[in-house]
């Protein structure tokens, strides 16, 4: 099993990620201080930059002279998925949740108390922001490019819930093609999986620090925790995460990963 019984890959200490992470570093603060990209990506009132495909990373997640670290590679391969787009760069900083431009009130304290939890790739579509299967990705990959305490809005995962999202998709597309599943609204299946997670899985948090990364089943359910300040030393000023979230080249194996 590629991602086990948890959903989630941890990946120690490695000179070639710490490499990686400290271009990407680099590489984020022109960004962060780039007005046009703080207009379009600085979000909850400040208190998040979404910053989607922002990183210039090539097709193979290498910067000019630095690679993608080969313990990365060698996990994805094993995944058929298509060419990587530019990272996101995730920057967190003190405060956050605020509500975000078009937020209701209910999606905001789902973000405050529930971590905004959520399967990636399920987009809300029209005016009712019904769910849809839109980007079948094949893995979630986070590289911490900065150092926080511990309560600097980590990742938070429910540990196994991929197996509960796998049983409850494949019974939704049981017998519809592949090549229809984007036209299929998951909404009601997705909410409902959702809540069972909530009250039979662990919740988990996964902090990691410069030079190490971590790898996500792409139905494992996950989010971020509010800014929690810390009882004893300094505060941190941002929480920065590089993610790779690729997708298939195929659909059906959405959910054949394991």
């Amino acid at each position: 099993m590629l991602f086990g019984k948890t959903g989630y890959i941890e990946f120690g200490y490695d000179e070639q990620i710490a490499k990686w992470a400290e271009c990407a570093k680099k590489k984020s603060s022109g960004i962060l201080a780039d007005p046009a990209h703080l207009q379009k990506w600085l979000q909850c009132e400040g208190t998040w930059f979404v910053g989607v495909d922002v990183l210039p990373n090539n097709s193979k997640g290498d910067f000019t002279n630095t690679q993608l670290p080969k313990v990365f590679k060698n996990f994805m391969d094993k995944i058929n998925l298509k060419p990587y787009h530019k990272a996101q760069l995730s920057v967190i900083f003190p405060g956050y949740p605020k509500p975000r431009i078009g937020d209701s009130e209910a999606a905001f304290e789902y973000r405050r108390k529930r971590d905004a939890a959520h399967v990636d790739g399920l987009l809300p579509i029209g005016e009712e922001k019904r769910r849809y299967l839109v980007e079948p990705h094949g893995v979630i990959l986070g590289i911490p490019l900065n150092n926080t305490h511990p309560g600097a809005s980590p990742i938070v995962v429910w540990e196994g819930s991929h197996f509960i999202m796998q049983k409850e998709f494949s019974r939704l597309f049981s017998n519809i093609n592949p090549s229809d599943w984007k036209d299929v609204d998951v909404t009601d299946t997705y909410k409902k999986a959702r809540m069972y997670c909530f009250e039979n899985c662990n919740r988990i948090t996964i902090t990691g620090s410069v030079g190490t990364g971590y790898a996500l089943h792409p139905l494992l359910l996950h989010g971020i925790a509010p800014w929690v300040c810390p009882i004893k030393g300094p505060e941190s000023t941002s929480r920065q995460v590089a993610y790779f979230r690729p997708l298939l080249r195929n659909v059906q194996d959405w959910l054949a990963i394991n």
